[in-house]
């Protein structure tokens, strides 16, 4: 029994010793609010800032190059000769400017000795050349939008449970070193009566055994504060000062709930659109619009002129119309494919979005049994209200103890405690019912 309480209280003493280290840290302290936070997180997490960097690259990705990108120029030289001896020096150049997938134009010009220069400028036109396709880019950009704002929200949340964690954390710390406290003076009561002949060797045991419980609790709660306090600073990574949560009353915290159960209610007739759900309408606008880009059958024609300078003399200038066919240019087995894709997409999003009706189904019913939590725990506490005041008047009259009094106080305390982390949960299961409807 003495070794389990010398290692009861040694945990309890490097917990303290843990505490007042963090106590010292030389970064600087900043309070804020659970709104506060919860909004600062959304601007400062590094998993948002990458979200947000991944739509400005779609973005850019989406706008794509000007068709002048694929412009070349071009310049060479070289010497030929015969096999008689005679030759000369000769160069070139060439200028192309693609202005549009179906027309581009060009430039060249030739200098050979005795120093003679021919210069010419053509047109090229392709009227079935298909123009850029974006659906792959709108789909990688939207879908990028859609990560970002569901990612924006569900960090929104989680800030604000961490928030209401800690609060929570610190509240049953408090309660744990009040109820260690107590427990220390009853042990030491008991040991008193024991002196004196109104009490046994086991009733000392038995309470004990009781103080060594509250002294874990106060360990365990101890160690809860210090992990919430952590995942609260996570949040922030990279962070330079240490966040503080400003208190937030339990009637405050009551209206908040209120006003998220308003909201709630605002969409009790609304069809879901979960995150997913909303990737695969993406995906099936895509192939939509990749199977409207293709075309049964795609031929090739060019059309192309060419003029020579100066035009000094009638016959400077040439046109020409080529055709070409091959097997490739017929687009059946594609759009086949695609037909088939695109059904099976529709098939997924009926099935998704009969998950999402049952998912609504399902957190309306933990709504109402958080919020059932929440009521009982209330009903609790009015009963440890109660129980508190007539021990109060018991005491008055000499029938009720300080310690017996202190007992019915924490009662009171920890079901309060209850009352506030029930609020939260149902608050939290407000928020995660409200991500249904974020797709759209």
């Amino acid at each position: 029994m003495n070794r389990m309480k010398r290692s009861v209280i040694a945990a309890v003493f490097v917990s303290l010793g843990l505490i007042a280290a963090w106590s010292q840290d030389p970064q600087p302290t900043v309070t804020l609010s659970v709104a506060e936070i919860a909004r600062q997180v959304q601007s400062r997490n590094l998993e948002i800032f990458k979200a947000t960097q991944k739509v400005e690259r779609a973005r850019e990705d989406l706008i794509g190059e000007p068709e002048l990108v694929d412009s070349s120029l071009s310049a060479g030289g070289g010497y030929a000769a015969s096999g008689f001896g005679a030759g000369g020096w000769y160069g070139q150049s060439s200028l192309t400017l693609r202005l549009l997938p179906q027309l581009s134009a060009g430039a060249s010009a030739v200098v050979e000795q005795p120093w003679e220069f021919s210069e010419s400028i053509s047109l090229s036109i392709k009227p079935f050349e298909p123009s850029r396709h974006i659906y792959s880019e709108e789909k990688a950009f939207n879908s990028a939008v859609v990560r970002e704002r569901y990612l924006k929200r569900w960090i929104y949340l989680d800030a604000e449970q961490a928030a209401l964690n800690l609060l929570i954390s610190d509240m049953e710390r408090e309660l744990a070193r009040e109820t260690e406290e107590l427990e220390k003076r009853k042990y030491e009561l008991a040991q008193r009566r024991q002196e004196v002949g109104e009490a046994s060797f086991q009733d000392v045991q038995d309470q004990l055994l009781d103080l060594i419980k509250a002294r874990r609790d106060l360990f365990s709660s101890e160690q809860g504060y210090l992990g919430d306090w952590r995942t609260l600073q996570l949040l922030f990574a990279p962070i330079e000062e240490r966040i503080a949560v400003a208190p937030l009353p339990i009637a405050e915290l009551m209206g908040l709930v209120q006003q998220r159960r308003a909201e709630v209610d605002r969409f009790g007739q609304a069809e879901p659109v979960t995150e997913g759900l909303a990737n695969l309408r993406l995906e099936l606008a895509a192939l939509e619009a990749e199977l409207k880009a293709t075309p049964a059958w795609r031929p090739e024609l060019n059309v192309s002129t060419a003029v020579a300078l100066p035009y000094a003399y009638p016959g400077s200038h040439s046109v020409s119309l080529s055709v070409s066919f091959s097997p490739n240019q017929l687009k059946r087995d594609e759009r086949e494919e695609l037909l088939e894709d695109i059904e099976v997409k529709r098939m997924e999003i009926a099935a998704e979005t009969s998950s999402a009706a049952l998912e609504k189904s399902l957190e309306l019913q933990n709504i109402a049994l958080v919020e059932q939590a929440l009521a009982s725990a209330q009903i609790q506490a009015e009963r440890d209200r109660v129980a508190l005041q007539e021990a109060e008047l018991l005491y008055q009259q000499g029938r009720r103890t300080t310690l017996e009094l202190e007992q019915l106080r924490l009662n009171l305390q920890r079901t309060q405690i209850l009352i506030y982390e029930s609020a939260a949960e149902v608050y939290r299961v407000l928020g995660v019912y409200l991500m249904l409807f974020l797709g759209d």
